[in-house]
C-alpha cells in the first residue's frame, strides 16, 4: 500500500522538486573532499543495507575500519566517505525503520564520542577530528514514504554515528581532487529525472575539464533492463514504438551530457554482485552492480552473458560479464535449496497452513448441507470410505465438485487461490505475461489439490481407523492440528519446489526463489581508491556473516534488553564498536576476500585494465 501511495503522490507532487525549490543549485554546490597527504582518497560503496541486524551490522563494521583481504599483501584503509547506494531500510520506512534497521547497528559500528556531561544536552555533537563523510542515493524502498525520513536523516547535516553528513537534497555530486568527480542520480518510482535535477546536472558538467572522469552511482541497473527489452524486441516481427526502458532513458540522459567522461556506473538494487565490462574496441564505462550491504541474496544465474547492445547517445556500446558474485553455478545451487522451504521460512509455511486450515475448514463447512448424491454425509465422511490410492481420485473428486458447486464461498476462495498465484507468477515477466500468469494458475490448482488430498488423508484416518465422528471435539482439535501440520509442511514442499522448478524452465520467481529463503550470506562492497590519475576499484566480499554478538566492554555498559533491542550506555571514555563478535566467532573483517583482482580506470583517455595485488 505504501508503494502504491509513493508512486501514484510522487506522480502529482514530486518531493525531489520541493528539495530543488528550497535549495536551488547555487546553494547546493557540489561537496570537495580533500586528498589525505600523497595517500590518495579512499571511498567505500555499500547498498542495500537496512535489513537484519546480522547481516547490516556486519558489513557496517566492516567499512568502517581497515581491511586486510585474505591471500593480499597490502592493507586497505578505511573509506574517507561512504556512498550508499539506496535501498537504506527494508521494507518501508515507517515504524521507526530508519532507526531500527540502519541507524542502530551504524551508530553501534563507528559510534561517536560521548560527551563528558551527562546532563547536557543529548542532541549537542562532539566534533571529530577528520570524521568520514555519508552521503546516500536514496532507492525504492526509500521513496516509500515520499523521501521524507531520507530527508531528514541524509539532508539535515546531523551525524550517523561517527560519520558526518553534508548533503542537501536526495542528489549530489562529491568533487574530488586530481580531477575525478562522483555523481548520485535520484531516478526512483517514476523512474524519470526530474527538471530541476536535470538542470543541476547539466550545471555541474560545465565545471568539468576535458580530462575529467565521472564515477555515477544510480539506484538500479538499469542497463540490465535495457538489455533484455533490445533482445525482446528482437524476437518480435512489429518493434514496440518505445526506444527505451523508462528506468534507462534517464540514465542515458546524464550519460549524454558526460560523453566520454564518464568513467564508471555504479548501481545496488539487485544483491549481488555483477561487473559488466565493455567488449574489446569499445569506449564505454564499465557497470557494477554491488547489492551486497545486508539485504537478502539475489541470484547471478539469470544474469545476461553477454547482454545484448545498448543504445547511448546513438551508440551501441557491447558488454559481457566479466565477474559475478556469487558465481551462477553457486546461484543455481542456492537456488535450489528453495526445495526445502518448510525448514528454512517458519513464517511463509504458517500463513501457507493458515490458508490450507481456512480452505479445508470452508469446504468441509459447505458439505455439511444434506446432498443427495453425498448420502447426507459430510464431504469428510464420504471421503473416508476410500483407500487412498489412484484408483479413487476420480470419484474423490466428484465428492468435492459437488460441494464446491453448492458453495459460493468455496469456489469465491478457489478463485482467489488460484488468480493469485497466477498474478504472483506474472508479476515482474516483460514478456509472455499470460503464459506466466496461466502457469501460475496450474500451481493454484495443485494447492487447491494438496488441499483436497489432506482432507482425504484426514478423513481415512480420524473418521475411518480412529473411528471418530466428524462432529466430536476432539476429531475437530485434531482436524486443525493435522491441517495445520501438513499444510504448512506439504504446502510449503511444494511452493519451494513449483518455485524451483518454474524458475530453472521458464525463470519464473526469480526474486521469491531467493527472498523466501532469506539467505543472510554472501555481502559485498566496493572499496576504491582514487590516486596519482587512476581509480582502483577492490571488490570484496563476506561469505558468512556473523551472527553471534557480544556486548563490547571499552566502556560500554549493560543497561536492559527491552523486546528484540538492548538499551546500552556508554562512558567518555568508550571507543570502538558497541558490540563484538561472541566468543570463537571471528571478526566480519577477517572474513573478507577479494571477488576479483583489482579494477584499474585510468583517468585520461578511456582505457581500463585489469591489475593484480
Amino acid at each position: 500500500m505504501r508503494s502504491a501511495a509513493a508512486t501514484t503522490m510522487g506522480a502529482f507532487a514530486d518531493p525531489r522538486e520541493v528539495q530543488a525549490a528550497l535549495k536551488p543549485a547555487q546553494a547546493n554546490p557540489p561537496i570537495a573532499i580533500s586528498a589525505d597527504g600523497d595517500k590518495g582518497i579512499w571511498i567505500d560503496y555499500l547498498s542495500d543495507t537496512g535489513d537484519g541486524w546480522d547481516s547490516t551490522y556486519s558489513m557496517a563494521l566492516c567499512v568502517s575500519q581497515s581491511v586486510k583481504p585474505a591471500g593480499a599483501d597490502q592493507t586497505l584503509p578505511a573509506g574517507q566517505v561512504l556512498l550508499l547506494g539506496g535501498d537504506q531500510v527494508y521494507p518501508t520506512p515507517a515504524q521507526g525503520g530508519y532507526r531500527t534497521r540502519f541507524l542502530d547497528p551504524f551508530r553501534s559500528a563507528l559510534p561517536a564520542p560521548v560527551l563528558n556531561n551527562p546532563n547536557a544536552n543529548s542532541k549537542q555533537v562532539v566534533p571529530i577530528r577528520k570524521a568520514p563523510l555519508m552521503v546516500a542515493t536514496p532507492g525504492n524502498h526509500d521513496w516509500y514514504d515520499g523521501l521524507r525520513g531520507f530527508s531528514q536523516l541524509f539532508c539535515n547535516g546531523d551525524p550517523v554515528g561517527g560519520w558526518i553528513t553534508r548533503q542537501r537534497t536526495s542528489y549530489y555530486v562529491l568533487k574530488l581532487p586530481g580531477g575525478w568527480w562522483i555523481w548520485g542520480l535520484d531516478l526512483q518510482l517514476e523512474s524519470a529525472i526530474d527538471r530541476p535535477q536535470r538542470e543541476y546536472f547539466e550545471q555541474m558538467a560545465k565545471e568539468l575539464g576535458p580530462d575529467d572522469r565521472v564515477v555515477i552511482c544510480t539506484p538500479e541497473p538499469s542497463w540490465v533492463d535495457e538489455a533484455e527489452r533490445v533482445k525482446r524486441q528482437s524476437r518480435v516481427a512489429l518493434r514496440s514504438l518505445e526506444t527505451q526502458t523508462p528506468r534507462f532513458r534517464s540514465l542515458s540522459e546524464v550519460e549524454q551530457m558526460l560523453g566520454p567522461r564518464l568513467a564508471l556506473v555504479l548501481a545496488g538494487d539487485s544483491h549481488h554482485y555483477a561487473r559488466y565490462e565493455p567488449a574489446p574496441g569499445i569506449a564505454a564505462p564499465h557497470r557494477i552492480t554491488c547489492g551486497g550491504g545486508g539485504a537478502f541474496l539475489h541470484g547471478t544465474h539469470e544474469l545476461p552473458d553477454p547482454p545484448e547492445p545498448i543504445t547511448v547517445a546513438g551508440e551501441k556500446q557491447q558488454y559481457r560479464l566479466a565477474q559475478a558474485y556469487p558465481d551462477k553455478s553457486t546461484s543455481r545451487r542456492l537456488r535450489n535449496r528453495a526445495c526445502l522451504l518448510p525448514f528454512g521460512n517458519l513464517s511463509l509455511c504458517s500463513l501457507l497452513a493458515a490458508f490450507y486450515l481456512l480452505c479445508i475448514w470452508v469446504i468441509e463447512s459447505a458439505s455439511k448441507v444434506r446432498h443427495p448424491e453425498l448420502g447426507a454425509k459430510s464431504l469428510m465422511e464420504n471421503l473416508s470410505s476410500l483407500e487412498l490410492t489412484a484408483g479413487h481420485i476420480g470419484e474423490a473428486l466428484r465428492c468435492l465438485f459437488v460441494v464446491a458447486a453448492h458453495s459460493p464461498s468455496s469456489v469465491v476462495l478457489a478463485l482467489l487461490i488460484v488468480c493469485g498465484c497466477g498474478a504472483l507468477s506474472a508479476a515482474g515477466v516483460n514478456r509472455a505475461g499470460r503464459l506466466a500468469f496461466m502457469a501460475g494458475a496450474v500451481h493454484g490448482l495443485l494447492h487447491l489439490l494438496l488441499a483436497a488430498i489432506i482432507l482425504w488423508f484426514m478423513g481415512r484416518m480420524n473418521v475411518f481407523h480412529l473411528g471418530m465422528d466428524t462432529n466430536d471435539l476432539g476429531q475437530v482439535g485434531l482436524f486443525i492440528l493435522e491441517t495445520l501440520l501438513l499444510g504448512g509442511a506439504l504446502g510449503g514442499l511444494l511452493f519451494g519446489v513449483w518455485m524451483v522448478l518454474t524458475n530453472a524452465a521458464w525463470g519464473l520467481h526469480h526474486e521469491e526463489v531467493f527472498s523466501s529463503q532469506r539467505i543472510p550470506d554472501y555481502k559485498c562492497f566496493l572499496r576504491m581508491h582514487f590516486e596519482d590519475g587512476r581509480l582502483t576499484i577492490y571488490p570484496l566480499k563476506l561469505e558468512k556473516i556473523c551472527r553471534h554478538w557480544s556486548l563490547a566492554t571499552n566502556g560500554v555498559e549493560f543497561l536492559a534488553r527491552v523486546k528484540r533491542t538492548y538499551k546500552v550506555r556508554a562512558t567518555p571514555a568508550a571507543h570502538g564498536p558497541r558490540f563484538v563478535p561472541a566468543e570463537g566467532n571471528a571478526k566480519p573483517a577477517d572474513g573478507l576476500q577479494l571477488i576479483e583482482p583489482p579494477i584499474v580506470v585510468a583517468r585520461t583517455g578511456a582505457r581500463y585494465e585489469q591489475a593484480r595485488l
